[in-house]
């Protein structure tokens, strides 16, 4: 160093405080060139640490130390940490291709309106790294000045010093992307845009090209920047101030900084927070730049001997004085300098040379203030002094520059690499997918999208089971249709077993977007639709069939009932028609007294509201399909006998529920596993899957489908309550790929939680669980916020959001959120569908079906008012595109409306019910009435952010179910149609579609 270099390090005015701003000469896939430099830039991923244990950080910490002292010992490295925002475009690109079924490109635009209504930020962490200098710096400002005085310019580079440092950017980006960071090299268009977002605080949008040089660059700098004592101000091309920027520097540390902790004082930069005038608490968006210098041991020994020699020298000096006393500071100083030596010899200790700035902006001088004091408030609760650089803001901004150098090398640090590296500038929040639809967001130390696809793990070679885990109310059933949705957009078969009966408004949102779907209600109406003679094949039936007949058996029979029901079912197999109702008839028809009690104690069991769905006379309804789109089979009123409880003890009640349930798990695992429906998307959704895992049919069916969805292509979503019970099926819980963790209370259950999370059973992790629901206020539910663990055993916390208030409204699970449709005419029943048979049929046979449907309601005669109701099945939606809605029939009879009494959900005793007409496009895509402009216009309102409502959880009401099911049959023969066939019990429901 020259002597006038020192002298003006002496007096603070160092030769790099007058250095011209960086010149750009080009910019390129990790690499930054200026007539000064080169330098490589990476892109640091978020390591996910919110949740993780002391000894998982500490792990990582070790880990990012050694690297950085293999990889970057002596270079001279340059840290930001900047913030981005996501954008509802940004979201449409990214999941182009991912939907096609319905209207998907309203779906998608739903969710992006919704990002753009959050503004939410992104953080970035860009590492540069620097590897050659191209000029002399003793040169540098003579020749930029000569060469614009003479109207020339050396901004250029060659071709083979281009390939050149590419390579070394390349070889850089294989051993950082090896390490914690997971770095990787910064497009082009990231390091243009971090240079112009300094220039114009991100008004310009990056070029994109794959590298930028020539008039390009000179746009990136095109901005003016002027400094003031305590702040810049940045204006814009119509001269216009853009904003107002202070520049902070870290001036004091405490001794020891403790991690996890204070000592992540990087980490914490999006904790701050500000007072609004309001009194409410308002984000500081606070970046930073830090040039640092990762020291190898040789340069770490010098400069610690250059330092113990200086104090040592000192000593010497003031005890030659007049004093002849050496201050305290000195001695320590010198000890502690043998101390460091002596480690670093010995124990391997690396030394790191920082510079850590802090940039706040602002609209105005008055929130610029606010937020500065926030920031200064911040860490002065954490020990440590951030100051504005008085009369330094100028050098400090460049410095923050990339393509820059260090201009202020008195305010800055020598510490442990721990203590720098402990700063967790990497760390946060992470978690979810990496590609898909977004179903919320983090609300960890580092804001983003959360991005979750139900369906992927069979893409991805990985388990296929996901769960919802939480108390009743808390949002884990939303969640769950959510996940439905997006699945069903995709072109999936998602079948949502309802047992609870309140999740009919995902099929509203799923036919407001015109997604192929129906709501199926399991009830006498649907007659034979869960008998296992019509819905498995025959090899498969003649096994399964009469297990299930036995099931409704009281005990007493059983024993004398096994061997005619086998026969009798081997006779029905070879009718054309084969049917378990035809069994009970063959039984009841036997000579022996013995086999027609059998019979006849089948009988009445079928012959009553839910046991005619099992084994009753079939209804023609084919109401179980195998099309994409989302159905929802409701069982409401289903009750399952409990665990505890033996299959000689069961009630007629409880036997038949089991019996309506085997029969629907066994109709879902057969479809799962169809040879032909192998390439399709399948997702099986289960809420409150708690009362599946009491009966060992539903344990079995969920070990199944969990075991062998990867290889049938069929993922399983689930929602429960107990945890505890999902714990006790080691095959399920092998299988699960990602969880939601809602709030729960007891010991038991929060730590059954725990052990699917994957975290320790400690305090803080229990009481995490206990309040995840818990508001701020402590006063309130937060719906919908939870944990998530997703399938590479990331655990972060997670906010589930609703993409808009109509979808939020449709989605209620409350008990006043009944989703009713206004009944419509009825069409003739078409032929009974082949469940086996393909679905995947031609544009044109679907288009006659309907011209056909239509030309038959349009001329059909206006039906009598004693009528029997009919109820139809939607047509199948192929997987090709649905066809356009058809026009609403001018010349369409009449309808009489039913009387209120008669929506759903309500029960009296039916008069002669008016025959109704049913709107063939309604019938086929499921859409409820299109709601009325006023309707429209009056959404309901929520707080940001919209989170799942209120789940409705309350078991059948028994006593309720036995009157609604039992109340036509007295003990007399029940009671015919003209055919000969039993009448349709009063308690039934009609379809809703």
């Amino acid at each position: 160093m020259k002597i006038a270099d020192k002298l003006l390090n002496l007096v603070g005015v160092g030769r790099e405080r007058g250095l011209p701003p960086p010149r750009l000469v080009a910019i390129a896939d990790g690499l930054l060139v200026t007539e000064r430099s080169a330098e490589a830039w990476f892109l640091i991923s978020v390591a996910n640490t919110d949740l993780a244990t002391e000894a998982e950080q500490d792990a990582a910490l070790d880990a990012a130390v050694s690297a950085a002292a293999t990889i970057l010992g002596d270079r001279l490295s340059h840290l930001k940490v900047v913030w981005g925002r996501s954008t509802g475009q940004d979201y449409i690109d990214s999941v182009a291709g991912h939907y096609r079924l319905g209207d998907h490109e309203a779906w998608a635009q739903t969710r992006a309106d919704r990002i753009d209504e959050m503004r939410m930020p992104e953080r970035y962490v860009a590492l540069g790294v620097h590897l050659s200098d191209r000029d002399p710096r003793a040169t540098a400002q003579v020749r930029g000045s000569i060469s614009d005085a003479l109207g020339t310019t050396s901004w250029r580079v060659s071709a083979r010093e281009l390939a050149h440092l590419d390579e070394r950017v390349r070889k850089l980006a294989r051993q950082l992307g090896s390490t914690v960071w997971r770095a990787h090299t910064a497009p082009a268009e990231v390091i243009s845009w971090l240079i112009s977002r300094e220039m114009h605080r991100g008004a310009v949008a990056a070029p994109r090209r794959g590298l930028i040089t020539g008039a390009s660059l000179a746009r990136l700098t095109s901005g003016r920047v002027v400094p003031y004592t305590d702040h810049l101000r940045i204006y814009d091309t119509r001269g216009q101030i853009a904003a107002y920027t202070t520049v902070l520097a870290m001036t004091d540390f405490p001794e020891e900084l403790e991690t996890p902790g204070a000592g992540e004082w990087l980490r914490t930069l999006s904790e701050i927070k500000a007072i609004d005038d309001d009194g409410d608490e308002i984000d500081v968006t606070v970046e930073a730049s830090v040039r640092f210098r990762v020291l190898t041991k040789k340069t770490a020994r010098h400069l610690v001997d250059e330092t113990r020699k200086s104090a040592k020298e000192q000593r010497r000096s003031a005890a030659k004085g007049t004093a002849e006393e050496t201050a305290d500071e000195i001695v320590e100083t010198e000890r502690v300098m043998r101390e460091v030596k002596r480690d670093i010899n010995r124990s391997g200790l690396t030394l790191v040379e920082d510079h850590p700035r802090l940039l706040v902006s602002a609209d105005t001088r008055e929130d610029l203030e606010a937020y500065v004091d926030a920031v200064i408030a911040h860490y002065a609760d954490r020990g440590i002094t951030v100051a504005v650089g008085a009369d330094e803001q100028r050098d400090l901004w460049l410095e923050s520059l990339p393509g820059d150098q260090l201009r202020v090398p008195d305010l800055g640090h020598v510490r442990e690499s721990t203590a720098f590296f402990g700063s967790w500038f990497w760390g946060g929040a992470s978690i979810g997918d990496a590609t898909g639809p977004a179903i919320g967001y983090l609300t960890g130390s580092t804001p983003g999208l959360v991005r979750f696809d139900a369906a992927a793990g069979s893409a991805l070679g990985d388990a296929t089971t996901t769960l919802f885990l939480g108390r009743s109310g808390r949002g884990k059933t939303t969640a769950a249709m959510l996940g439905g949705l997006d699945s069903a957009f995709a072109g999936a078969w998602v079948p949502l077993l309802d047992l609870k009966g309140d999740a009919a408004g995902v099929s509203a949102v799923a036919a407001e977007y015109g997604v192929p779907t129906a709501v199926i209600e399991i009830t006498a109406q649907f007659s034979g639709a869960a008998d296992l003679l019509r819905v498995l094949p025959v090899d498969d039936a003649l096994l399964q069939a009469p297990s299930q007949l036995m099931l409704l058996l009281p005990p007493h029979l059983r024993g004398a009932a096994e061997a005619p029901v086998m026969a009798a079912t081997r006779a029905e197999i070879q009718s054309p028609d084969p049917s378990s109702w035809g069994v009970i008839q063959r039984l009841c028809a036997s000579d022996s007294e013995t086999v027609r009690t059998v019979g006849f104690a089948l009988r009445d069991l079928v012959e009553t509201g839910l046991g005619s769905v099992v084994a009753g006379p079939p209804s023609g309804l084919s109401s179980l399909t195998t099309n994409p789109g989302l159905w929802v089979v409701q069982m409401p009123g289903l009750t399952l006998p409990s665990p505890e409880s033996a299959p000689e003890s069961w009630s007629p009640i409880e036997r038949v529920g089991m019996a309506c349930l085997r029969g629907c798990l066994a109709w879902m695992v057969r479809t799962t596993g169809r040879r032909e429906f192998r390439g399709r998307s399948k997702v099986v959704i289960v809420p409150e899957v708690h009362l599946l895992t009491k009966t060992p049919d539903g344990a079995s069916f969920l070990d199944y489908i969990a075991r062998v969805g990867r290889a049938l292509g069929a993922s399983l979503v689930l929602d429960t309550q107990d945890p505890a019970s999902i714990l006790k099926l080691p095959g399920l819980v092998e299988q699960i790929t990602t969880l939601f963790a809602f709030s729960l209370r007891s010991r038991e259950q929060v730590d059954s939680l725990l052990e699917l999370l994957g975290r320790p059973q400690t305090p803080p992790y229990q009481t995490l669980v206990r309040g995840i629901n818990t508001a701020a206020n402590g006063k309130s539910i937060r719906h919908g916020h939870c944990i998530m663990r997703d399938r590479w055993d990331e655990v972060a916390t997670v906010q589930i959001d609703i993409p808009s208030e109509r979808v939020a409204a449709l989605l209620r699970t409350t008990p006043e959120s009944e989703h009713t449709t206004t009944p419509d005419p009825t069409l003739p029943p078409p032929p009974p569908e082949d469940p086996f048979a393909d679905d995947e049929p031609t544009v044109e046979p679907v288009a006659a079906a309907q011209t056909e449907a239509r030309s038959q309601v349009a001329d059909a005669p206006a039906p009598a008012a004693s009528a029997k109701p009919k109820s139809a099945e939607p047509v199948p939606a192929s997987s090709t595109p649905a066809l356009p809605p058809a026009p609403p029939q001018l010349d369409a009879p009449a309808v009489e409306e039913p009387p209120p009494a008669l929506a759903k959900g309500t029960h009296q005793e039916p008069t002669a019910p008016p025959a109704v007409a049913t709107s063939p496009v309604a019938q086929q895509n499921g859409h409820p009435p299109t709601p009325s402009a006023e309707e429209a216009n009056h959404s309901l309102r929520y707080e940001s952010p919209i989170g799942p409502d209120e789940v409705y959880d309350q078991e059948a009401d028994e006593a309720a179910y036995n009157e609604a099911m039992y109340s036509a049959y007295d003990g007399a023969e029940p009671a015919t149609n003209g055919s000969g066939q039993p009448a349709p019990s009063p308690g039934g429901k009609e379809h809703v579609a």
